[in-house]
């Protein structure tokens, strides 16, 4: 749950894209490591929004003209299958998950974090997001026996398996998301994808695609400067 200054910066960066004509459909958490949350001085990912002008396709490539420090991160992502109730226990929030698959976020990390109420009101670096197709398999085990790896051209991770130990667990992520979505009085809504948190920090864009895979199935974003 965020306090006044920290809702009111988040409010109004929102409120500022939607002015803009933007349509918002989903939530994103950042800075859920241990290295972040320490960065910042918070012991709960920050929350941001999601908008529609911000998808990307898989195999899509992004001009980078105007990103100052453009950087990637491998994200697990959450479908919604249906409106979560503001009071929803984790077993309700599961019900109302369609599928977790990969997902890509793509950042300008322009300025340092310098505060929590700054980095709100930047909507956490959003720049662009993409995620696997919904599959529609529900909950299913969580994340127990999923793997999620990536790529950049000759940059490559060890896949991660324990990725609740790098993100937080799933159900102080889900409940922080639902308490910040329904303070904004909005919620979380079916349809709506949710970026839960990177594998890592975000890393600087070496040109080559960026490829992120879960189970088996993979999305990728390419880039041209």
């Amino acid at each position: 749950m965020l306090n006044e200054e920290n809702l009111n910066a988040l409010k109004i960066a929102i409120e500022k894209e939607i002015k803009l004509g933007k349509k918002q459909v989903g939530w994103k958490l950042g800075f859920g490591s241990q290295a972040g949350l320490k960065a910042l001085g918070i012991n709960r990912p920050l929350i941001g929004a999601l908008f529609d002008s911000g998808k990307i396709l898989s195999n899509t490539q992004i001009d980078l003209e105007a990103i100052i420090e453009p950087r990637v991160e491998a994200e697990l992502a959450a479908h919604i299958s249906s409106d979560i109730p503001p009071d929803a226990t984790f077993d309700q929030i599961k019900n109302c998950i369609s599928s977790l698959v990969a997902g890509i976020e793509f950042v300008d990390f322009h300025s340092p974090p310098k505060s929590a109420a700054f980095v709100l009101s930047e909507n956490i670096y959003q720049r662009g997001w993409l995620v696997d197709a919904d599959t529609g398999f529900g909950w299913g085990d969580g994340v127990n026996n999923c793997q999620i790896t990536a790529t950049m051209g000759p940059e490559r991770w060890e896949p991660f398996e324990n990725i609740e130990t790098l993100i937080g667990t799933l159900e102080d992520n889900f409940d922080e998301c639902n308490l910040v979505a329904n303070q904004l009085g909005r919620g979380i809504l079916r349809d709506d994808v949710i970026l839960l948190g990177s594998m890592f920090p975000p890393h600087p864009v070496n040109m080559s695609d960026f490829v992120v895979s879960m189970n088996e199935s993979e999305i990728t974003l390419r880039f041209k400067s």
